[in-house]
């Protein structure tokens, strides 16, 4: 139970850095708070690998 919990949590993580990462690179609504370039490449980049990562749990989940 505790393996499927963290699976589920981990599904879920991308639908939160997503939108968060577009928050903070947005300059209209973070102003002077705007995250630097690299950051916001950075951070996009591993949520990037998340989300890779999370299709490929799911598909193995469905393969076995």
């Amino acid at each position: 139970m505790i393996i499927f919990s963290q699976v589920v949590l981990g599904l879920q993580l991308p639908f939160a850095i997503v939108p968060l990462v577009m928050f903070t690179a947005d300059r209209t609504k973070m102003a002077s708070l705007v995250a630097p370039r690299w950051m916001t490449l950075l951070a996009g980049a591993i949520a990037a690998i998340l989300i890779v990562l999370n299709i490929k749990v799911v598909i193995d989940l469905l393969s076995s």
